[in-house]
Order: C-alpha cells, then structure tokens, then sequence
C-alpha cells in the first residue's frame, strides 16, 4: 500500500476513533444528568449505551468514514479500471509474468504481434517466443540483470506463432513487494520490424550517396580522358584529311569519338542515379528518351522476360532534364522487371502515344495542363498491387518486396522526377494480373531551327586569342591542338592562379577564355571573376568533367558572357561556343 493510502486510511481510523469517543462520553454525560445511571441492571444499561451509541455516531461515521472510503474505492477502482483499459488498448505488447516466469496477463498488442491469444498464453511461459537465434548465455545473462538490478533493456529475435521470425525491443522490469522481493515482472516489447526495414533503406540510401560521392570524383577524371580521347581523334580527323588517309581509318576515327560520348552518357547515367547530377532542362524528343532509357535497362532484364516496345512515328518533343527522365523510366522498367520475375507470364509491354487531356482515361485525376500530352505506359504481366497499397506505392520506402529485395525508393524517385517536369504519374493495378504506370508530360515545341542555325555557324575568319586554362595536361594540350586547327591562337595555363597571371601579361590581346571549374590553387570561376574585375565584358567559356557545385554555376550561368559545357563534348561544338562569344565582344 502506498505511502499516501495509509495516512488516508490511517486518517479514517482517527476519525473514527473520535466519533465513538465524542458519542461515549455524550451518552455518559445523559446518563449522569438524567440521574439513570444505576437505575437499570448493567445489561440493560450496556444495551441503552450500545443503541444510544449507534443513534449518536451513525450519521457521522456514515458522513466522515464510509463515504470518504466509499469515494476513495470507488476512485481507486475507476484508476484501476483505466489502468486495465489503457495496457489492453496500449500499442506495445505488454506481458506479466510471476517471478518464476509463470505468464498472468497478456494484452491485445501482445496477441496481434505474437499470434498468441490471450487463453493460449496464461499460465505459459515467455521461451515459447524463443527464435533460437539467442544463445542459453543470451538469456542467462537477461535472467542475472533483472534479478541484480531489477530491469533488462535490450533487442532480441523472437518468434510468432507462425513460426516467423521478427526483430523486438524488449524492456523488463521487476516489481517488488513490501519486503522488496519480487512479485511479479512486467515486460513490455516493441516490434522493430518496420523500424529495421526503414533502417535498411537508409543505409541503401546512405550507399547510394558514397556511390555517387565516389562516381563524382571518378566522372572528373575519367571524363578528363574522354575529353582527350575525343579530342585527339578530332585532330587526327583534321590532319588525316590532309594526307589522304583511307576513309576506314577516318571511320575508325570517328567511331572512336562516338564511344567517347557513349561512355560519357553512361557516366551521367551512374552520377543520376546516385543523386549527385543537376542538369539544364532542354527540349529532347520524348522517343528517343524513351528508346535510350529501355536500351539501358534492358540489360538487367533476364533473358526470360519478354520486353515489348511500342512508340508512335508522330513527333513528340518535352521540355526535360534527360538524365533524371530516363532514370524514372529505368526506374518503373526495374519495378515491372520485380514484379514478373515470379510469375509464369513474363511480359513488358511499353507504349509511347500522343494524346489530349479529353482523350486521357485519368483527365479526372491528372494535373497535366496543355493541350497536348506525351504518353508512356508500362505494363507487366506480374503479382499485381492489393487494392490497400495503391495509394502507398509513391511513399518513400514503401516497398511489397521482400527483406534486401528492394530500397522503397524506385516509384517514389520516378514520382518526384515527373512531378518536377509538371508531368504526371498514375497506376493501376488487378491482384495476380499485373499492374500499369502511366506517365503523362506535356509536349511542347521548340527552336528547332534556331539551333539548327547556331550550330551550323562557321568560323571562318572569327578567330582570337584564347586564354586556355585546364589542370589535367592531357586535356589542356588535347584542346589546345584543336583550337589551333579551327584558327584560334591559344595560350596555355595550368590552374587558375597561372591563369590569371598569363590574363595579366596579355590581357589586351585575350578575347576568350576557356577554362576548367574545378582546378587546384584557384579554381575557374573565382579566376575568371578576377579577372573580370579589369575586363568585366571578357567572355568565358567553363568546362567541367562532372557537375559543378550550384555555389559557383550559380555566379556564371544567368551571364549572357559565359557558357558552361561538360566533359566531353565535340569539337565542333567547342568551336561554335568559341565563335559565337568572339564575335558577341567583337
């Protein structure tokens, strides 16, 4: 009994005690005045005192002692109801057990977790949970802590009564008597099972960002070597064509920069997919998006799944950032790649159509605003979605796969992606049939003939001086002989800070810089604003062998003097980025 119960119960006692006293000496008193006192034999006089001892004190005992108790159970009984209520409807299992291990309570958690009714678990003791993962040690070690220090706190397998395995936090305490030996032990488990599957889609995520931490660094150096490569096969290009070399070697040539740029684009597909590239949007052909990203995951779709590919002839242009639209197609492929994978019917069917928000089957729930729209659906032959899960399948680290099978971060990546092009996603599902994503993007038209034209702008007599800058010598002399071969003269820097100084020797004659971001000592753009502190019109072109950090593009990219290219890139197009700012300060 608690501390505050005795002095409540201890306090009645007073009371009591009192009332029967103040009725005594009142009835004595009676006695005394009324001159009865030895009228009456002592039987008589003992039963008068007794009635007028119950008349006297009745009401107050009943007023100052029996209702406060009667309150005071009644208030304890409700606690004790509320109790009761509050560990059956509690979300975490709760168990107690006698000291020997003997189970007396169970709540309804404990049997929704377990599988254990409440019948099947009284009387039983805790090791029918056992998983076996736990050596006897394990628990000897459990038993020692509760019975030295009273309580037990730690993770643990345990076991369902399906015979599954799941993971379970588990805090223990022992509940002592009057003399402070136990009376009982009450437990209360947690299920880690969701927990733990969160826990592994961070640490995929968590990989994901040092893949793409250590393909960043990769991409700067290995795109340094394309950049080379593509480079000195364009200046063999060039001087083969003087010296009437067969044109098998100058297709051999040509082949070479085409792998350079193939192995570049497999770069920035690798950078997308761990989340480190940020790419412009421009306008692409929807098809050619689509082709290239099933192209890509086409090679981890097994033999035995049959991929069918259907895009329509008529033209379909979207405003995209490539990259990351491919990487959501790539995305949805792999989920319907999982979903068939089990199945007897392995079927991807993918179909690219235009259509028109009237014409849409979803226009209902669609958010894509235009009048004309992109199509893509892909539908799989596989398990299906239950009907409770559709609304779920974009949440982040959602997953139906099994444990290590999947992050949870495949739809809800595509769903962001799309929603960032204003484009919209939507699936539907029939259980043990398969499912169908369906991506909308709005089309739109481009400058298509305005591109034509500026890349078709020649560079005959729009020559300069360009101050080139790179700290990967390969690249720096690669470049320098192809400027050279369109008419440029070039001057040659190892890092910013030589930059800068050879801009200072020979400023009055520099009319473009071309200089790599990312450089030891002093990098391109702090160079380049350096020296536009003495020319603040000198154009300025930035390239870079994987994305910049958004703190320095964001200082050069609204400039209409400077343009930013990555690694690796045609010569051409160097040289037409080269012209274009010559002639702008000419």
């Amino acid at each position: 009994m608690s501390r505050q119960a005795n002095y409540f119960y201890g306090h009645c006692v007073l009371r009591l005690t009192a009332i029967i006293l103040i009725a005594e000496i009142t009835i004595m008193m009676v006695f005394e005045k009324t001159g009865l006192l030895g009228v009456f034999s002592p039987f008589v006089e003992a039963l008068l005192d007794g009635f007028l001892l119950i008349l006297l004190s009745i009401f107050p005992l009943y007023r100052f002692v029996y209702l406060p108790i009667l309150q005071r159970f009644k208030k304890d009984q409700q606690k004790i109801e509320m109790l009761a209520e509050a560990l059956q409807g509690a979300g975490e299992s709760v168990i107690i057990t006698r000291p020997d291990g003997e189970i007396v309570y169970v709540n309804q958690a404990f049997s929704d977790v377990t599988g254990y009714s409440y019948d099947e678990a009284i009387g039983n003791n805790p090791n029918l949970l056992q998983s076996g993962k736990q050596d006897p040690q394990f628990y000897r070690r459990m038993w020692a802590s509760i019975k030295s220090k009273g309580q037990w706190k730690g993770e643990l397998w345990n076991k369902r009564k399906n015979g599954e395995l799941y993971p379970e936090a588990l805090d223990v305490r022992s509940i002592p008597d009057e003399l402070g030996n136990p009376k009982f032990l009450v437990g209360v488990f947690s299920d880690l099972t969701e927990q733990k599957r969160i826990e592994s889609a961070l640490l995929q995520t968590q990989k994901l960002e040092a893949i793409g931490t250590l393909v960043g660094g990769v991409a700067h150096n290995f795109n340094n070597l394309l950049a080379a490569v593509s480079g000195k096969a364009y200046v063999a290009q060039v001087k083969s064509q003087k010296h009437g070399v067969p044109a098998a070697v100058m297709k051999d040539l040509d082949d070479i920069q085409t792998l350079s740029f193939d192995a570049s684009h497999l770069v920035k597909q690798l950078l997308a997919y761990a989340r480190e590239s940020q790419h412009d949007k421009e306008h692409v052909m929807f098809a050619s998006l689509v082709a290239d990203a099933v192209a890509t995951a086409q090679i981890g779709v097994p033999e035995d799944v049959e991929l069918k590919l259907d895009i329509s002839s008529e033209p379909m242009m979207v405003f995209a950032d490539e990259v990351h639209i491919k990487q959501a197609i790539i995305n949805l492929i792999n989920n319907a790649r999982d979903a068939v994978r089990e199945c007897e019917s392995k079927v991807i069917d993918i179909r690219l159509y235009p259509s028109s928000p009237e014409s849409c089957d979803d226009h209902g729930v669609c958010h894509v605003h235009c009048n004309n729209i992109g199509c893509l659906e892909i539908r799989d032959t596989g398990t299906g979605i239950n009907s409770s899960d559709l609304d779920k399948v974009f949440e982040p680290f959602f997953t139906t796969k099994e444990v290590d099978k999947g992050t949870g971060l495949g739809l809800s990546t595509a769903h962001g992606i799309i929603g960032s092009h204003n484009g919209s996603i939507q699936v539907s599902s029939t259980f043990s049939k398969g499912s169908t994503f369906k991506v909308c993007l709005p089309l739109t038209q481009s400058s298509v003939e305005e591109s034509r034209s500026a890349a078709n702008i020649t560079n005959a007599n729009q020559t300069g001086t360009i101050l080139l800058a790179d700290d990967a010598v390969e690249v720096l002399q690669t470049l320098a002989s192809v400027l050279e071969s369109f008419g440029h003269t070039v001057i040659q820097a190892s890092d910013g800070i030589d930059a800068l100084e050879k801009f200072h020797a020979h400023e009055h004659e520099i009319s473009l810089v071309i200089i790599d971001i990312v450089m030891p000592r002093m990098d391109g753009v702090d160079s380049v604003l350096e020296m536009r502190k003495i020319n603040s019109e000198l154009p300025a072109i930035f390239i870079t062998g994987y994305d910049a950090p958004k703190e320095k593009t964001s200082k050069i990219v609204d400039d209409e003097t400077s343009m930013l290219i990555n690694k690796p890139f045609k010569s051409s197009d160097l040289s037409n980025l080269a012209t274009k700012l010559i002639n702008r300060k000419e």
